[in-house]
């Protein structure tokens, strides 16, 4: 740590004047007035070494929080892989778009940060909104705890998120955050979108990049959330048979396509059981 200058004449200034006033009182007197002054004039040394225990206290912490939120993290992943039972992949689409702030990361890794906070608190405001859930304040931890207590969310996902938020809280008010740990941070939340398979994103936009995904429409990362009925509408998907989001018009647009990747997958069913006799 760099000490200036001027806080060390300061501080012999302060302690030279205790010292005149202890042999030659009559020369300079100190009452509570000078005492004050004196702890003023004396921040500015102080101070950093303040700053430096605080900010060695947030090293410590981030190390030892980012370590905790790895496990979690895991564990979110592998409830997911049970209670699927093997049968649903990862999504390859991102409930959670880290590309902003690992646009940034390397020029500011605290906007990178920033932009992670505000990526997850509009995805999860949107997606209370759109289960009604939204508390009456819409407040990020009520939107939280109600998509927990209507199970859209594991408990292991809603600890990974509120660590993770916290933890991008911190570095935005002023806790020294290294860009490797930025980039752990980063990197946590993409590991926490692998908990989410195919069907139940939280994410409720249309997929511009599905084809490319392997995915089937734009809203096959969150359609199982989506409305069933006893019968099929004009509004149901011809594929899933829950209501489309796009709605009828895009239906009817789909179903062609839906037939053919029907038809496909029969013929390499019958295919595949040729083979085998």
């Amino acid at each position: 740590m760099q000490i200036n200058r001027w806080d060390i004449l300061i501080v012999i200034t302060g302690i030279a004047l205790i010292i005149i006033h202890g042999f030659w009182n009559d020369v300079f007197k100190v009452d509570y007035f000078t005492v004050i002054i004196l702890v003023i004039i004396c921040i500015p040394y102080f101070s950093q070494f303040l700053k430096r225990a605080k900010v060695a206290g947030a090293e410590f912490e981030f190390k030892d929080e980012i370590e905790s939120t790895k496990k979690v993290v895991k564990e979110s992943i592998e409830k997911s892989k049970l209670k699927s039972k093997g049968e649903t992949k990862p999504l390859p689409f991102e409930t959670f778009n880290v590309s902003t702030a690992k646009e940034v990361i390397d020029t500011d890794h605290i906007l990178a940060l920033a932009s992670l906070r505000i990526e997850i608190e509009k995805k999860l405001r949107l997606a209370a909104k759109f289960f009604k859930l939204g508390g009456t304040k819409n407040r990020l931890s009520e939107n939280i705890d109600a998509l927990m207590y209507r199970g859209i969310l594991s408990s292991e996902q809603v600890s990974a998120l509120r660590k993770i938020i916290d933890m991008c809280n911190k570095a935005v008010h002023g806790y020294d955050v290294s860009k490797r740990e930025a980039k752990d941070i980063i990197n946590l939340m993409e590991e926490l979108n692998q908990s989410f398979s195919i069907g139940y994103s939280i994410s409720f936009c249309p997929n511009e990049n599905f084809e490319k995904q392997g995915l089937v429409c734009e809203w096959e990362h969150c359609i199982e959330f989506m409305h069933l009925g006893s019968s099929r509408t004009e509004k149901s998907c011809p594929i899933f048979g829950h209501d489309c989001p796009g709605g009828s018009d895009k239906v009817s647009e789909c179903k062609p396509k839906a037939l053919e990747s029907i038809a496909k997958t029969i013929k390499s069913y019958g295919e595949s059981q040729s083979d085998t006799e």
